[in-house]
């Protein structure tokens, strides 16, 4: 499992709004970390670091993570 002290050491892109982002994406809002997983109408199925679930409203603007290459 990747933790959110890994993820920091992920590329950061563009803030965009959520629903543009593409799935099975880390994500940072704020401080916190999240595997966004997908958009479910207004709201979207997204993981923390602990694995609690969170429906973030799909137009939230968010920074898409990017695996370092």
């Amino acid at each position: 499992m990747i933790s959110g002290a890994d993820l920091r050491d992920w590329e950061m892109l563009d803030t965009v709004p959520l629903y543009s982002v593409p799935r099975k994406t880390y994500i940072k809002l704020k401080d916190d970390y999240f595997f966004f997983d997908h958009i479910d109408g207004m709201y979207s199925f997204c993981l923390d670091m602990n694995n609690m679930v969170y429906h973030i409203m799909a137009t939230t603007p968010v920074i898409p993570l990017r695996k370092p290459a």
